[in-house]
């Protein structure tokens, strides 16, 4: 009873520390995606719920692509038919998996089927047109959906002589009301989603410039866009986010090297870094509440731990560009990249724990970062009834045992006791003979041990 006692003990101290980012990595997840897909733009509502990736069926759109297990497997939500080509999804937001929500664009602004705000309530069974007036634009940017009902978007001056268009709604939708009419004339973020950053209803930042103007200029409202506040001409903007009313980050340069500019004081004050590896930024993500902590990617993933003063690129790759990266929390987030080669392909990651050590399932000798650890893997699904899967890795020949004990610390099933070459592995464990209530999982192979907990609800 003792040494039960004491193997309780040892595999609660184990669990405590399981999310520890000793091996924390990033996982490719592109299962069920088809051939040809891409996307410029993903979001998430939590570990499990992600969408983003959609495939383009020339002349018109075919499908967004969403996930709700963590990314082990996509399926596809059917577009609108009455959508174009040069018409497909130029950024999402989502408010659970039934709750979507993305605004297209059009080629250069011109195409006149460009500017819409398309919405499902059901999972994508049915989409609404929300919104369309190629009077007040011909290319939406930016949707931030705060919650179900409240949410700010954004697109292109419409002509030289009309207001950039802002526009607001705390229904989810059914009204999107403009709120600016006189400020930005003409004015364009000269990009998509990466010049625009609401942090709530009322604060926002973006970058642009209008016909005429050689310096892009950075702007702030507090008013939800309708009043701007000029605040430099001098800041570079590639990508810009903030954190809250105060804590801006913005970044700029060329395919060789970038600028960071950061503000503590919503603007009046900046601070500038240079990075040769950080060259053109695509996206900054804050760990929610924790502002210290911020990736930034390009062709590198670079991380923070001190709001962007300082910046060490965790892992770079000399073919990818990534894309968008999001965080739900501190474990968990997603990171969409594209191979900029020929023929063009997109990846998709995901971690959950942390995503500092480096990226699996990619070609390691494009990557400067190379893979050499173990790794044994959260069960999907968890709760579980009755069955659910494991996932692991091994980096070289090793003898492997996976077992699943119980809360006493009895073993209750052997699931591998074999030598197993390097690779990715998968095993699936059936709990129909097993009580409700706690079980542990751990992985040994040579020096290495893992454990984690899995609970099982009938």
């Amino acid at each position: 009873m003792k040494y039960q006692l004491l193997f309780l003990l040892l595999f609660t101290f184990i669990t405590l520390f399981c999310f520890t980012s000793l091996n924390a990595q990033w996982y490719e997840r592109t299962n069920g995606l088809p051939d040809g897909w891409r996307a410029y733009t993903m979001d998430a509502y939590d570990s499990l719920i992600a969408v983003g990736p959609y495939f383009p069926y020339y002349p018109g759109p075919d499908s967004l692509y969403i996930t709700t297990d963590g990314g082990h497997n996509w399926y596809p939500i059917e577009l609108p038919d009455t959508l174009k080509h040069y018409d497909t999804p130029v950024d999402i937001s989502i408010i659970g998996k039934d709750n979507i929500w993305f605004c297209t664009g059009g080629i250069g602004g011109v195409q006149p089927d460009g500017g819409k705000i398309f919405c499902t309530t059901d999972g994508g069974l049915n989409w609404q047109l929300q919104f369309y007036d190629t009077s007040m634009t011909k290319f939406m940017n930016y949707i931030e959906m705060f919650d179900s009902v409240n949410g700010i978007a954004m697109g292109d001056a419409s002509a030289d002589d009309k207001p950039a268009l802002f526009l607001k709604t705390t229904n989810g939708g059914i009204d999107w009301i403009s709120q600016n009419d006189s400020s930005l004339m003409g004015f364009n973020s000269g990009d998509v989603w990466r010049r625009v950053d609401f942090v709530d209803m009322n604060i926002g930042y973006i970058s642009g410039s209008k016909p005429g103007l050689y310096n892009r200029r950075l702007y702030k409202t507090t008013n939800s866009g309708k009043d701007w506040e000029f605040i430099s001409d001098t800041i570079a903007c590639g990508v810009i986010k903030a954190y809250d009313e105060n804590i801006l980050l913005c970044q700029g340069g060329s395919a060789i090297t970038g600028n960071l500019d950061r503000t503590f004081d919503g603007g009046q004050n900046w601070e500038r870094g240079r990075w040769d590896f950080m060259q053109w930024g695509m996206d900054i993500e804050y760990i929610p509440n924790k502002p210290s902590d911020v990736w930034l990617v390009s062709k590198s993933m670079c991380f923070s731990s001190d709001t962007g003063r300082t910046w060490t690129a965790e892992f770079q790759n000399e073919d990818i560009l990534f894309m968008d990266i999001v965080f739900i929390d501190e474990y968990n987030g997603w990171l969409l990249g594209g191979d900029l080669g020929s023929p063009l392909k997109f990846y998709i990651y995901r971690t959950n724990n942390g995503g500092h050590g480096g990226i699996v399932s990619v070609d390691e000798s494009k990557t400067n970062f190379k893979i050499s650890t173990f790794i044994l893997e959260q069960n999907y699904p968890n709760p579980f009834n009755p069955s659910t899967t494991i996932q692991y890795q091994i980096p070289k020949l090793s003898f492997v045992t996976l077992k699943v004990y119980d809360i006493l610390g009895n073993e209750v099933i052997t699931l591998v006791n074999e030598e197993l070459q390097k690779g990715n592995y998968e095993v699936e464990i059936n709990g129909r003979n097993l009580i409700s209530g706690i079980y542990f999982y751990q992985l040994k192979a040579g020096n290495f041990i893992r454990t984690r907990k899995m609970v099982l609800v009938k």
